[in-house]
């Protein structure tokens, strides 16, 4: 049964994002992203300590979390349908999970869409990879993880990574992770008026702008079709909740039958990307307990 919390969290989400949402075109868009429309709730889940330090990888901000002296290194892809979202709004999140797993964390500020497209978002996930590995990080040493279109992201950044020959990483987490943007899976219906977060009206906009009239069934974009043999461990967590939770357990079905190794952990009750809410939410607390053991395990 889902803690009280939880379901005051549920509730807000539905208040926010389902009754207010976002408004509509770019200048409402720039509006959220600048802060200037942000609702309570996210401006009380983007309030933290600066990171310990920043770094610029080609052209793109990026910044570490965590524990400096960490062995291991985290790569993190946040969410935010590909438009918006930023070490602002995730900085909290993932210096958390940084701080349960003891790994230090790079977290990227990659270009969003419309403004920068689809491919931008994976060239700079795999500029960042790549440029931690000039920085002396072993791929043994490096876990990837990302939540929502991060974690869609994620998974493009490994098929990339495998496409070019390079190695993958040690393991990954992906969040309640957006793989499939043809909105193909039952979920997409039998689930919209349960999910407190996601209108699954307001996605064609979000996809529009991402695709920039590139087929959304490719790959690389809906990674739930791609051939995902040769990937590293992925430890995979989605709420029952979620329009999305056919992209979540599709996704291991198909990365399992294609030999890929993969663990699906189902939150009953949860929303989209509830881990965010660790500070409100026991359940949130736990998930990233969880990933961290995951990442833990992996090191053994």
């Amino acid at each position: 049964m889902a803690s009280l919390r939880s379901k005051f969290y549920s509730r807000m989400l539905r208040r926010t994002f389902r009754s207010r949402g976002f408004g509509e075109g770019l200048e409402a868009l720039k509006r959220v992203r600048s802060g200037e429309d942000r609702s309570f709730i996210l401006s009380l889940l983007s309030k933290s300590a600066p990171p310990y330090a920043t770094t610029e990888i080609n052209g793109n901000y990026a910044e570490w979390l965590g524990n400096p002296e960490a062995e291991y290194t985290l790569l993190y892809l946040h969410g935010g349908g590909y438009i918006m979202g930023g070490p602002d709004t995730h900085r909290n999140m993932v210096r958390a999970l940084a701080r349960y797993a003891n790994v230090r964390a790079l977290l990227l500020d990659y270009r969003l869409a419309p403004e920068n497209p689809f491919p931008a978002a994976i060239e700079d996930a795999e500029a960042a990879y790549d440029w931690l590995l000039e920085q002396g990080v072993a791929p043994e040493k490096m876990f990837v993880a990302g939540d929502s279109a991060g974690g869609g992201l994620s998974l493009a950044l490994m098929l990339q990574l495998k496409a070019h020959g390079k190695t993958q990483p040690k393991a990954a987490a992906l969040l309640s992770p957006w793989t499939d943007l043809t909105s193909s899976g039952e979920s997409a219906r039998t689930r919209a008026e349960r999910d407190p977060m996601i209108d699954i009206n307001r996605m064609p906009e979000a996809i529009a702008y991402y695709c920039n009239e590139h087929p959304a069934d490719d790959p690389l974009i809906s990674p739930v079709f791609a051939d995902l043999a040769g990937l590293a461990p992925l430890f995979v967590q989605v709420g029952t909740e979620e329009v999305l939770f056919d992209d979540a357990t599709r996704l291991v079905e198909r990365a399992e039958a294609a030999g890929t190794k993969a663990e699906l952990q189902i939150w009953d009750d949860m929303p989209h990307v509830h881990q965010i809410a660790f500070r409100l939410v026991p359940e949130a607390r736990a998930a990233l307990k969880d990933i961290a053991r995951f990442f833990k395990g992996a090191m053994a």
